[in-house]
């Protein structure tokens, strides 16, 4: 719980020495913070809270960013910054918005962490790598260039609950804890199931943005995986959780694991969400 109450105590005492700031005026009788820079700052902490990606960036790019707008901001109206006649008041402002922006995505972060360990410890780890982490990259990369190599048959399979399937589930989940909490369990369990049909080969990976799980499923042709969806539905379906997959092939259906995921997504219904932007995946390395 450290990892989220120390920057959100930090936060509140960042706005707080902020307005106290302006409140002494710094002995100048002037405003300390000028106005459009609280909008600035306020936007920095909320954005990491509301958009994943943000706070799966780089611990830099939000500072970068609100510095940035701040300066904009200044040059084109002549305000603030760039108003301000005293540089202790200028630099003041600009150390604001910063550190605002870097505690923001602190508490965003810890947040993330506090869901994983609650479902942890309500269910255990998920079997899933992260799609977006280093270890997917490096294991997607192996098995691509050994199917490319070798030309040997390669799959890739798309899961998703559908709509309903996961309202029903999450209806009916014992675990009397937030939403969020709920959601992980369930995908936690769908994933320890589908990891219970998987041969020792093939490797599971979780995308948490889009809620999909997706298998690579090396030396297995169209056949072995219409198997092997075959197994994992109705394994899906005995807990209680309606599941959707799409599979595509290589060479068939694309030699670059994006295009296999594409091909996959394309084959789900209409309900599912959009395909996921796989960030960890260096594109130029896989097309």
């Amino acid at each position: 719980m450290n990892q989220v109450r120390r920057p959100i105590i930090a936060a509140l005492a960042l706005f707080t020495t902020a307005i106290a700031l302006d409140r002494l005026g710094v002995g100048t009788g002037e405003d300390a913070i000028a106005g459009h820079a609280y909008f600035i700052a306020l936007a920095a902490v909320i954005a990491p809270l509301l958009a994943p990606g943000v706070r799966r960036g780089t611990w830099w790019a939000m500072p970068v960013v609100t510095t940035t707008a701040l300066i904009g901001y200044s040059a084109l109206f002549d305000v603030g910054f760039f108003g301000q006649s005293d540089v202790h008041l200028a630099m003041t402002e600009l150390t604001f918005v910063t550190l605002a922006a870097w505690l923001g995505r602190r508490v965003a972060i810890g947040l993330d962490r506090v869901d994983d360990l609650l479902a942890a410890a309500a269910f255990g780890d998920s079997p899933a790598l992260d799609l977006e982490g280093p270890t997917a990259a490096n294991e997607i990369h192996t098995e691509i260039a050994r199917g490319r190599r070798h030309d040997r048959p390669l799959s890739v399979t798309v899961l998703t609950p559908t709509a309903e399937g996961l309202e029903a589930a999450l209806t009916s989940a014992s675990v009397e804890v937030d939403r969020s909490v709920r959601t992980r369990f369930l995908f936690g369990s769908l994933a320890k199931t589908i990891a219970g049909e998987l041969r020792r080969s093939d490797l599971l990976f979780e995308h948490r943005p889009s809620g999909r799980l997706i298998v690579l499923s090396p030396e297995t042709d169209t056949e072995g995986t219409e198997l092997l969806v075959r197994r994992i539905l109705d394994a899906a379906a005995r807990t209680g959780i309606e599941t959707q997959a799409g599979t595509a092939s290589f060479p068939d259906d694309g030699v670059g694991f994006e295009t296999l995921v594409s091909h996959a997504e394309a084959a789900l219904t209409a309900e599912t969400e959009a395909a996921p932007h796989l960030r960890a995946v260096d594109q130029a390395d896989i097309a």
